[in-house]
């Protein structure tokens, strides 16, 4: 019962106590609680205590806690935030704000981002399995990591990104939007795509290497520097008003 008791205290916003700990600790002299999960345990009671004297400036760093499974209500941090390799993360605030870089990296138990995610830097979600979704209206601030999040079919409409987007091994992809004005954009791998929007600007690389779902490209395309095709079986022709200011790899 009492280790029962101990671990439900990790199922919403409820801080460690020293006696949880305590617990914890006893409970693991008797070989009730494991070596691995008493590790666990006090990370995460370093976590909640950094959040607690976090005062809103500069970093924040809660990495590789893996019992965390919420943020509190009303988080604002005034530099990076790192919660990558949390999987047992499953939400984030609703109005929680960024300045800087948002890295959840492998937090595979997030199903979705707030509405009204506020990120003044890069996003970096590379791994979120569990992601079938990113909301509308987001607005990142550098650039947009998401290899490996083959849970998502498609990018909002009215998605901003800064800087590049990399999008690699996101096999369930079908879609991107027309005016997602990037740098760098990365398909590669990108199985389940079948084509791209008409008179999609690209300003960096687009890379659609081993898109094999991939059939045609579209009229107007626009690719300021190098375009990867190498892999792409099921592409035929490219198109006559196809524009690139660098390279063509097939």
């Amino acid at each position: 019962m009492k280790y029962l008791q101990l671990f439900e205290k990790f199922e919403d916003w409820k801080t460690v106590s020293v006696e949880d700990l305590a617990s914890a600790q006893e409970l693991n002299q008797i070989g009730v609680v494991s070596d691995k999960e008493f590790r666990e345990i006090k990370r995460l009671m370093r976590a909640e205590q950094a959040i607690i004297h976090y005062s809103g400036v500069g970093n924040l760093d809660l990495a590789d806690s893996t019992l965390l499974k919420s943020l509190p209500a009303g988080l604002e941090v005034g530099g990076d935030l790192n919660l990558n390799w949390c999987y047992s993360l499953e939400s984030l605030p609703a109005d929680l704000e960024v300045l800087g870089e948002l890295d959840l990296r492998g937090c595979t138990g997030l199903r979705s981002l707030p509405d009204g995610l506020k990120i003044g830097g890069g996003l970096d979600i590379k791994r979120c399995t569990g992601l079938t979704s990113l909301p509308a209206g987001l607005v990142v601030g550098g650039q947009l990591e998401m290899e490996g999040c083959t849970g998502i079919k498609s990018l909002p409409a009215d998605l901003k990104v800064q800087s590049g987007v990399y999008l690699e091994g996101c096999t369930s992809l079908e879609s991107v939007p027309a005016d997602l004005a990037v740098g760098n954009l990365d398909l590669a791998n990108c199985t389940g795509l079948r084509s791209l929007p008409a008179g999609l600007v690209v300003r960096g690389n687009l890379d659609l290497y081993g898109c094999t779902g991939l059939t045609s490209l579209p009229a107007g395309l626009v690719v300021k520097r190098d375009l990867t095709l190498i892999g792409c079986t099921s592409l035929e022709s490219l198109p006559t008003d196809l524009k690139v200011g660098g390279q063509i790899y097939r």
